[in-house]
């Protein structure tokens, strides 16, 4: 099933969020991008924290700066500013570590705090030269939404995949999102063979990541899950979602339309009234994905810490801070001609114990392998 192109893609989606330090070029490794300091410049940076006022006025009048390989060589040539110029800050925590987004004018510089010290991980600057945006090359992310029934004592941890979405960019401004069929029949990293959703009942989250990541092809770096309740509070905390959805579902009308926590689990649970049934399902989860997109990008740049911040609680992931930065900043810049989403329909069956099961044909294969580059 082939999505719409629609709104910017990460986000964040949030969950998305997203995103990430790329594989083919280590990020972690810090350098010195230096430029000659000037007397006559001036940075004005209010009341943000002393150690990253420091980061702040080194991007702009010079001196050592401390970043990540990618961004201290797009920063290395850059010449001291002549006007004041003024930056702000907003902070926020994404999985125990202390973020930041510095913004002036144009320029966002992504930052990340480790033993007290910030280091900026990305951004764009064009007041410095640098147009294009610094957020690293192509990459993907597993979103995942559990089914479990806290009344029954279940974990959401523990519990099957209700949910299974595949977040990419390609670096380059395009990106997609992929959702896997939950009824795929595949290996299991236990031995066997059973739904590709069982794989989070067997080994948790990072087993779910692993088995997507090993029959799709695609490199998944890291994956962001979240439970009913926890899905709920969250669009309830970021006052409401808007989605674009294609046909009405429930109480969802057809095209525009602002949904509270409730309302939007309905809407991405949703199938039994549907005519493709979970293939449809798994679309609409995908133009929810797009919806946070949208959201994180009618709010700025800026507002991507608060976005982040406030999923923070409500979920559980493996990506750090830098990782959920530069994927959500893509939001901002990816071009909407350039975003896409699909959800397979392989053939269906059933397995030697009677289990309803969808084949792993060779047109899912091939659309698994067209999103190797980021884009659908």
């Amino acid at each position: 099933m082939k999505l719409t192109r629609l709104a910017a893609l990460p986000l964040v989606s949030l969950l998305v969020l997203t995103g990430c330090a790329p594989k083919e070029q280590p990020a972690r490794p810090l350098t010195s991008a230096t430029a000659t300091p000037t007397p006559t410049s001036s940075v004005e940076t209010g009341d943000m924290p002393a150690a990253l006022a420091k980061l702040a006025t080194a991007i702009y009048e010079g001196g050592e700066l401390k970043a990540n390989k990618r961004t201290a060589t797009a920063l290395a040539d850059r010449k001291p500013v002549d006007t004041k110029i003024t930056v702000k800050a907003s902070t926020g925590k994404w999985n125990k570590q202390k973020m930041a987004v510095l913004t002036s004018d144009k320029d966002v510089t992504l930052a990340v705090e480790k033993d007290g010290t910030w280091t900026a991980v990305g951004g764009w600057w064009p007041s410095l030269g640098v147009k294009k945006p610094v957020l690293g090359g192509k990459r993907h992310v597993l979103v995942i939404g559990s089914d479990a029934q806290k009344s029954k004592g279940e974990k959401v941890r523990e519990a099957r995949a209700d949910a299974l979405q595949v977040v990419g960019v390609d670096g380059k401004g395009g990106g997609g999102i992929l959702g896997i069929p939950r009824d795929l029949w595949v290996k299991m990293p236990g031995g066997g063979q059973a739904k590709i959703n069982a794989a989070m009942m067997q080994g948790g989250p990072k087993a779910q990541q692993e088995v997507v990541t090993d029959v799709t092809g695609l490199k998944v770096e890291g994956y962001i899950l979240t439970g009913f309740k926890g899905f709920e509070n969250l669009v309830d905390d970021i006052g409401g979602v808007t989605v674009d959805a294609p046909v009405p579902v429930l109480d969802v009308k057809a095209g525009k339309s602002k949904l509270d926590g409730e309302t939007a689990l309905d809407f991405a649970r949703e199938r039994k009234t549907l005519p493709g049934g979970d293939f449809d399902r798994s679309a609409h989860q995908g133009v929810l994905l797009l919806g946070f997109a949208a959201l994180a990008k009618m709010n700025g740049p800026a507002g991507l810490v608060d976005l982040l911040s406030a999923a923070d609680p409500l979920v559980e992931t493996n990506l750090t801070a830098e990782q959920a930065l530069t994927l959500g900043a893509w939001a901002y810049k990816a071009d909407p001609r350039k975003v896409g989403g699909e959800v397979p329909e392989p053939p269906f069956g059933y397995s030697s114990d009677g289990q309803f099961m969808l084949h792993l044909d060779a047109p899912t294969r091939k659309i698994f392998d067209s999103f190797a580059d980021g884009n659908l």
